[in-house]
C-alpha cells in the first residue's frame, strides 16, 4: 500500500468512531444481564421484568454525549417501526453517581425536548452501569425474548448503526446470524481494496485502535470473502469485543486446510476458553506451543489460562515471552484488561499489578479511570500520576 492510499484510507476511517471501546466488561452474547429496578423521570420505579417476554433494547445514555442525541433520533424511528412488532425499548441515564436537583431537571428537560416514546430511567448510584459493565456513552444492548444478550454496540459508531438495526430485526424474527457466501481459503490471493483494507486494519491494530481495525478487516472480507487472513482477523477482533457468536460463525467458514495456522489454532482455543471450557483450551494451547513455539500463540493462550486460575506471576512471565514474539494480540490484551477491570471494580488487591501495567501500557489508563470511579483498591499501589 503506497502512502497516498494509506492517507486516503485513513481519511475514510476517520469518519468512524474515535477512541477505543469494548462491548460490556464481563457480559457476552448469550448471557442474562443482572436485573434492575430504577426510577423513571416521574419517580416511579420500573424493573427489568417490564422487558420480559419480548425482544428489547436497553439504551445507556448521557446528556453530555453527542452520540446519545443521535441515538435517540434513530430510536424514535425504531420505536415507530418495531414497537408494533413487539420490540420494547428503555433508556437508562448514566449522567453521574450522585445527581442533584439541577442535574435531574436537566435530564428531564433533555428527554422532554426529544419527546421520547419509551421509558427513561435514571441509574441511581450507577449500580446498573457497573453491574452490566458498560464502557461507553452511549451503549445499546439488544436482548432476545428470553432476556439474554443478543447484540451489543458500544459508542454508537456511524459505521455500525445499520448493523444494529439489522440485529434488532433478526432478534424480532428469531433469526440466527447470516452465514457468509464463501469460505475463507488458504489458497486465495487477495487483490485491490481487499488487501488495502487488510493492511490498514493491521496498522490500526498496532496503534491500539481495535474498533477501527475491525471495520477495516470487515471491509476486506466484504471485498473478498475468501481472503483467509482478513476473515481470521475479523473473528479474532470480534472475540476481543466479546462477540463470541460472530467469532464462531466466521471460524466455521474457514477452510479445513488452514487448521495448521497458528493464529487460527489460537482462535479456536480462545473460543473454547470463552465458553468456559478451560481444560480443553489449555490442551489446545499446549499443543500449539509444542507445534509452533516460535510464534508465541501457545504462550499467549497459556498465559490467559494461568491468569484465570489465579497465578498472576506465572501468567506475567508467559505474557512477557509471548509479547516478544507476537506484540499485538487483540484477544489476549482484551482478556487481561477484563481480568484487571473486574478486580479493580471489586476494589481488590491485584498481584503483580505493576508488572502487568508495565507490560500492557493501556492498563495504566484503565486503572486510573476505575480508581476515580470506584476508589483505590485496598492495599494496592497508589494510582499512577
Amino acid at each position: 500500500m503506497n502512502l497516498r492510499n494509506v492517507a486516503s484510507s485513513l481519511a475514510f476511517f476517520s469518519m468512524l468512531v474515535s477512541g477505543r471501546a469494548e462491548a460490556l466488561m464481563s457480559l457476552r452474547p448469550g448471557d442474562a444481564p443482572p436485573s434492575f429496578t430504577l426510577p423513571d423521570l416521574a419517580g416511579k420505579h420500573v424493573g427489568s421484568e417490564a422487558l420480559a417476554g419480548a425482544p428489547s433494547v436497553v439504551l445507556f445514555w448521557s446528556t453530555w454525549s453527542p452520540r446519545s442525541a443521535e441515538m435517540f433520533d434513530d430510536f424514535k424511528r425504531h420505536a415507530a417501526a418495531y414497537s408494533g412488532k413487539g420490540l420494547k425499548i428503555v433508556a437508562i441515564n448514566i449522567d453521574g453517581e450522585s445527581l442533584g436537583a439541577a442535574q435531574m431537571a436537566a435530564i428531564r428537560e433533555y428527554a422532554a425536548a426529544r419527546e421520547l416514546p419509551f421509558p427513561v430511567l435514571v441509574d441511581e448510584g450507577l449500580k446498573t452501569f457497573a453491574s452490566w459493565g458498560v464502557m461507553a456513552h452511549p451503549t445499546e444492548v439488544v436482548l432476545d425474548a428470553g432476556g439474554r444478550i443478543a447484540y451489543v454496540l458500544p459508542g454508537y459508531p456511524l459505521s455500525l448503526r445499520e448493523e444494529l438495526e439489522d440485529e434488532i430485526k433478526k432478534t424480532l424474527a428469531g433469526l440466527a446470524p447470516r452465514q457468509g457466501d464463501a469460505a475463507a481459503s488458504p489458497d486465495f490471493a487477495p487483490e485491490g481494496m481487499a488487501q488495502e483494507h487488510y493492511n490498514l486494519g493491521l496498522q490500526l491494530l498496532a496503534m491500539g485502535d481495535h474498533e477501527k481495525a475491525l471495520e477495516a478487516f470487515r471491509h476486506s472480507v466484504t471485498a473478498a470473502p475468501a481472503f483467509l487472513d482478513a476473515a481470521v482477523m475479523v473473528a479474532r477482533v470480534s472475540l476481543a469485543f466479546g462477540s463470541l457468536a460472530e467469532a464462531e460463525r466466521l471460524a466455521r467458514q474457514v477452510s479445513p486446510e488452514a487448521i495448521n495456522r497458528g493464529d487460527l489454532r489460537y482462535l479456536l482455543g480462545n473460543l473454547m476458553f470463552a465458553k468456559g471450557e478451560v481444560d480443553a483450551a489449555e490442551r489446545a494451547f499446549r499443543s500449539l506451543q509444542e507445534r509452533l513455539p516460535q510464534e508465541g500463540w501457545g504462550e499467549w493462550g497459556l498465559g490467559q489460562v494461568t491468569l484465570a486460575r489465579g497465578d498472576s506471576a506465572g501468567a506475567l512471565a508467559l505474557f512477557r515471552s509471548a509479547r516478544a514474539l507476537q506484540a499485538v494480540n487483540p484477544e489476549g490484551e482484551s482478556f487481561v484488561r477484563r481480568h484487571f477491570r473486574d478486580r479493580w471494580m471489586r476494589r481488590e488487591t491485584v498481584p503483580e499489578e505493576e508488572g502487568f501495567v508495565a507490560a500492557f501500557s493501556s492498563l495504566g489508563e484503565v486503572r486510573d479511570r476505575y480508581r476515580k470511579l470506584f476508589g483505590a483498591a485496598g492495599g494496592s499501589a497508589p494510582a499512577t500520576p
